[in-house]
């Protein structure tokens, strides 16, 4: 007796092509990463046809950045180094209060940097920062 064999197909099993594979990976992989931010300096502009905040001049000090980059704090010259001490000083006295930062277009901008870097470390919470040569 003589045994038959049978051909059996080989069982395959379809596959989408690879550039569908990797573009719905991609999409996977975008929409599930969690991107890291860092937190900047938040700005609040004011609106079209907003009325001004006019603030009391008690309430404010002002800090002065020349082109020379020679600061002044309230009309006093300050050494850039010891700039955070006096706007704490200034803070403790008043905590509410409202520090306007202006610096002259000529400026360095590395002077602008150097005088927020100090903001911060005195811990001022409220800064305007004003564009225009100082007044």
């Amino acid at each position: 007796m003589k045994i038959v064999k049978r051909r059996h197909p080989h069982p395959e099993i379809p596959l989408v092509s690879t550039a569908d594979v990797s573009f719905l990976l991609l999409i996977f992989f975008l929409s599930t990463t969690i991107f890291a931010t860092q937190r900047g300096i938040s700005l609040e502009l004011p609106g079209l046809g907003e009325v001004p905040l006019v603030v009391q001049r008690s309430k404010t000090a002002r800090v002065e950045v020349a082109a020379d980059q020679s600061v002044t704090l309230d009309n006093v010259a300050v050494p850039m180094e010891t700039l955070s001490n006096a706007i704490r000083l200034k803070l403790r006295e008043r905590p509410d209060l409202l520090l306007v930062l202006t610096v002259s277009p000529a400026a360095p901008y590395a002077a602008l940097v150097k005088t927020l870097d100090q903001v911060k470390l005195a811990g001022a919470r409220q800064v305007s920062i004003q564009t225009g040569s100082p007044s």
